[in-house]
């Protein structure tokens, strides 16, 4: 399906309302950076890191018709498209396009699920009086981030959150496919069983070996057998599989992070350099937390030496926090306990977890621990730096020093954005 097509599949006649919509934006982050760039159309677009441990966050289409895929070390990419363009991430940039983005979901939609910097699920029912069938609302909404952010997106529409992903995997790129709750079984039988989320290679492996490959072929196999290969999911996916889930949005914020990571190009010895930098990342993390509207219970510290070893360390608030200075506190204290035994640093990460509405948490606790000028100037820093760039202010402690710190090239964490969109 090429760029600017679009396939809607509806049924006729009186049926249950597919009214669960996934919509995904289309390589979000290459697609900003052609849209800003226009020179860049029709070019293999990668955004990541250039040197030499740099990866793949994202590809264009053009890019991904040469068989690259985010995730990939960019030496990889390099050698099956030798032209290859390669674009710095600008992560703050992403994300105040993703904020218009769910702004326009918002103008139609209440119910809402973010579940990531490019996608979310919406329950598009109670929004039919105003804007019509699940299709027409989908149909809208791709049509207005068109217009008014010049950018694609993909939308898939069933009466289950697990089937709606799945269709709109299958509608892109720029594409739309509505399933009828009728015909769910219908098209989910010839998939392979990999397109269930969940159902990774180990447990392809276990199915395949019962000849099981598309879910189909999963719905004649008893229960029993299936739970030695898929464990205590097993009910849950055959509900999928047969067509007769009905699992709607969720809004499980507890179970969802907010995070940074780095790999740099030359390892960390300096302990004093690893402090400055997770500081940054403390920084960058309680912003995000701030601005998405969340507080945070615990704060995770990842760090990675040059042989791979990975450490996660984490540490857990008195009173939920989007405090930049607390989480400093946590992952400073955390640092410094591995410090003696991790001497030199690849990769390090920063991720805020258990969050919760900020709204819905009370913060005396928060006020009588720390004075609310600290609460005050944090809000004052935000709207400098949304005025004025995400380097325009920085904690004196985070000064490289004999030179100003450049703006943050922090690659997202896993959780906030899906691979390969």
């Amino acid at each position: 399906m090429g760029t600017g097509a679009r396939t809607v599949r509806t049924a006729d006649g009186p049926e249950e309302i597919p009214g669960i919509l996934h919509l995904d934006m289309d390589a979000f982050f290459a697609s900003i950076e052609v849209r800003d760039n226009p020179s860049l159309r029709g070019l293999p677009v990668v955004v990541g890191g250039a040197g030499a441990r740099g990866v793949v966050a994202a590809a264009s289409y053009p890019a991904r018709a040469r068989g690259i895929r985010s995730a990939m070390p960019m030496a990889s990419a390099r050698r099956l498209a030798p032209d290859l363009v390669i674009v710095p991430p600008r992560i703050a940039h992403y994300r105040e396009v993703s904020s218009q983005v769910m702004g326009i979901l918002g103008d139609v939609v209440a119910d809402i699920e973010q579940i990531s910097v490019d996608e979310a699920f919406l329950d598009v029912r109670g929004a039919r009086r105003l804007f019509g069938e699940p299709v027409e609302i989908a149909d809208l909404l791709r049509r207005r981030i068109r217009e008014e952010l010049a950018l694609p997106s993909s939308v898939g529409g069933s009466v289950s959150r697990a089937v709606a992903k799945i269709a709109s995997a299958r509608a892109k790129p720029d594409g739309m496919l509505i399933v009828p709750a009728d015909r769910t079984a219908e098209f989910l039988a010839p998939l392979p069983v990999g397109a269930i989320s969940g159902v990774g290679p180990k447990a392809q492996a276990a199915l395949e070996r019962l000849g099981v490959r598309t879910i189909g072929q999963l719905r004649e196999v008893p229960t029993s057998t299936l739970a030695r290969a898929l464990g205590p999911r097993t009910p849950e996916i055959l509900a999928l599989a047969d067509g007769s889930d009905r699992t709607g949005l969720g809004h499980r914020t507890k179970d969802r992070s907010l995070g940074t990571e780095r790999t740099w190009d030359e390892d960390l010895t300096d302990p004093a350099e690893v402090r400055r930098r997770i500081t940054m990342m403390a920084d960058e993390v309680s912003r995000q937390l701030r601005r998405s509207g969340f507080v945070s219970r615990t704060v995770v510290l990842k760090l990675r030496a040059p042989d791979g070893t990975t450490l996660s360390r984490s540490s857990t608030f008195d009173q939920p926090t989007a405090s930049g200075e607390r989480l400093r506190e946590h992952v400073v204290a955390l640092w410094e306990r591995e410090r003696p035994t991790m001497r030199r640093v690849r990769l390090a990460g920063v991720r805020a977890t258990q969050l919760e509405p900020a709204a819905g948490v009370s913060l005396q606790s928060e006020l009588s621990a720390r004075p609310a000028g600290w609460t005050d100037l944090e809000a004052a820093m935000d709207r400098a730096r949304d005025r004025f760039g995400s380097a325009s202010l920085s904690r004196g402690s985070t000064l490289e020093p004999g030179r100003a710190e450049a703006p943050s090239t922090e690659s997202p964490a896993p959780g906030e954005s899906s691979p390969g969109r």
